[in-house]
């Protein structure tokens, strides 16, 4: 009997000792087990639902952009485009350095870019407190913005009354390229957090590549409804980019106008910070801590 007992007490010894290491993170201290949530990695699975809402936001944000200062602040092609008029100075109707918009909008996104790629490579692609933080950047940059046309430090572009007979350059607006480069710098955030997400299929901002991948995907007619993520990926993101201006360009013919308009693609963005505090975190292999 003294083996069977022998067993019976190695048993409860293992039982004894597992059992404080199933809830030891609720036995730490709080700001412990804060710290520890905030640099866990997050869990990719559905976080295209986020990247989804960042073509929403996009789209109103460039329709804010366009039809307030005639350039895009996320969507970089038109910019090029423009920007490579401007060098021949067409279109002749408008002041002529308005090209400059378009200029700054570029660099400014791909300093966006570059800044936010860096910010997630040097801390963690994944951990949580850095996807919160660029997000909340993002939002910062929109809040000033939206601030800035709420207190007309940046008034909406007149058309010009007399383009023939009037100065064109110091009709420039000068002032309106800092709330370009502040949203062209933030829309930059959210694509490359796509792009850490491993959500490639999503390009954020733009449309053109992914209308292509859409049309190209050999199974875009024949898979079954939910068989083919990519494609049903693909296609609510262009849905979304397409709602986020018509209703953008709704507020701005309503009272709301256009500084309204851009509190809502804030609140949107700002949105996105909350969820992903709340998101779960990467579940470990089975078997390692």
């Amino acid at each position: 009997m003294a083996a069977p007992q022998a067993l019976v007490d190695a048993n409860a010894n293992n039982q004894n000792t597992m059992e404080p290491e199933k809830d030891f993170p609720h036995s730490l201290p709080l700001l412990t087990r804060l710290r520890l949530r905030f640099t866990d990695d997050i869990d990719s699975k559905w976080a295209d639902i986020i990247l989804l809402g960042c073509f929403y936001t996009t789209g109103m944000v460039d329709a804010i952009a366009f039809n307030t200062w005639s350039c895009f602040v996320g969507m970089q092609t038109g910019n090029t485009i423009f920007a490579g008029l401007g060098v021949s100075h067409l279109p002749d109707n408008v002041p002529r350095y308005t090209w400059t918009k378009s200029l700054v909008a570029i660099l400014s996104f791909c300093c966006g870019a570059l800044f936010f790629s860096r910010w997630h490579r040097t801390f963690g692609p994944l951990k949580r407190w850095v996807i919160m933080s660029s997000f909340f950047i993002q939002t910062s940059f929109m809040i000033i913005t939206a601030s800035l046309i709420s207190a007309r430090v940046v008034a909406k572009t007149e058309e010009t009354a007399d383009a023939g007979t009037s100065d064109m350059t110091s009709q420039f607006p000068w002032h309106e390229l800092c709330p370009i480069a502040l949203l062209a710098f933030q829309s930059a955030g959210q694509i490359v957090a796509g792009r850490m997400l491993k959500y490639n299929a999503l390009p954020t901002v733009v449309l053109t590549s992914l209308f292509c991948d859409l049309m190209s995907d050999p199974d875009l007619f024949t898979a079954g409804l939910l068989q083919d993520p990519d494609r049903n990926r693909r296609f609510m993101g262009a849905v979304l980019l397409f709602a986020g201006a018509t209703v953008s360009g709704a507020l701005v013919k309503t009272s709301i106008g256009y500084s309204g308009a851009l509190w809502i693609a804030t609140g949107v963005k700002g949105a996105m910070v909350l969820a992903w505090l709340v998101w779960n975190p990467k579940r470990s292999p089975k078997g390692q801590r």
